[in-house]
């Protein structure tokens, strides 16, 4: 058996308790963008969504306005969107921006917001 030398202290064992606690913050690109916990992946799925339900949401807009006033110069972005129909939206284009408004809504909004958002947020694989 060991003995222990009363004179040594116990600060002085081989195995003393170091402050190992105080870790450095993370930045914010590496917090949340490199980020490998679930909660913060939930939370980069969330706003991605929201920036595709803005983009599916004006697209909804235009599709709105043509079908309230049709063969109109539509405003503010018409003239540089639909530059050679002179600011009016073509038949095709309605057609574009229909199935547009859909892919976007479906495929980059409701499944990514269900499975991406709401599923690495709740539950941890």
């Amino acid at each position: 058996m060991s003995t222990i030398n009363p004179a040594l202290g116990s600060t002085d064992l081989p195995h003393s308790p170091h402050d190992h606690a105080g870790h450095h913050e993370l930045g914010f690109i590496k917090k949340y963008v490199f980020s490998t916990d679930h909660k913060i992946i939930g939370i980069q799925f969330l706003f991605t969504t929201l920036l595709m339900l803005m983009v599916g949401g004006a697209l909804a807009l235009a599709v709105r306005f043509q079908l309230a006033w049709p063969w109109t110069t539509m405003p503010i972005v018409g003239k540089w969107l639909f530059g050679a129909q002179g600011g009016q939206i073509s038949p095709e284009f309605y057609t574009m921006l229909f199935t547009m408004h859909a892919s976007v809504m479906i495929f980059l909004v409701i499944i990514p917001i269900l499975a991406g958002a709401f599923g690495n947020f709740l539950i941890p694989l």
